[in-house]
């Protein structure tokens, strides 16, 4: 078994997966040991066969590249960012591959809320990108949907952010300005 890469075939088992040839990975992965995929990765933008499967929309590959990776190393080979800190999740959302995205969340157990360089998490760039099935399918999953617990026009403010506080005290505000009028 062939345990150590060069660049060249490196880049070219990363195409492999980019392509979908999955008939071509499994001949490579009969000669080379899969414990490889831990850490190949392009040396300049350090994308992953991980991330070019996911980002084409290859299920059938990106399963069975996972398939090869111990149990115990799944969670950070899925969960790996490349030099923009996006990971595979990240690319799948973008490009609106729903099959990859729900393989990544439900059999793997990727982390849809890490963030990349530009602060983004997967369930943002479905949402930025309008890929509404794979965002409809993140906001259902991880209940990330906002809660209306009234059945008037009330808003519910939760701390946390500026623009809500600042919100609820421009709301106050003319709450108050409306109570001065009306005794006035």
């Amino acid at each position: 078994m062939i345990t150590q890469l060069t660049q060249e075939e490196v880049d070219i088992l990363i195409d492999e997966a980019r392509y979908g040839e999955l008939d071509s990975l499994k001949e490579i992965f009969q000669q080379i040991d899969p414990k490889v995929l831990l850490s190949i990765h392009n040396d300049i933008t350090l994308t992953t066969p991980f991330h070019m499967a996911a980002a084409n929309g290859h299920t059938k590959v990106l399963d069975y590249l996972l398939s090869l990776i111990p149990k115990e190393e799944v969670k950070t080979v899925i969960n790996k960012q490349n030099e923009s800190g996006s990971t595979a999740l990240h690319w799948s959302a973008l490009n609106g591959h729903l099959e990859v995205v729900k393989l990544l969340c439900e059999k793997y157990d990727a982390d849809p809320f890490i963030k990349n360089s530009a602060g983004h998490d997967a369930i943002y760039e479905a949402e930025m990108n309008n890929k509404e099935d794979v965002e409809t399918y993140f906001l259902e999953k991880y209940s990330v949907e906002p809660e209306n617990n009234h059945d008037d026009d009330t808003v519910e403010f939760n701390e946390g952010t500026e623009i809500q506080n600042a919100t609820k005290d421009a709301v106050d505000s003319l709450s108050k300005d409306a109570e001065k009028v009306s005794i006035n």
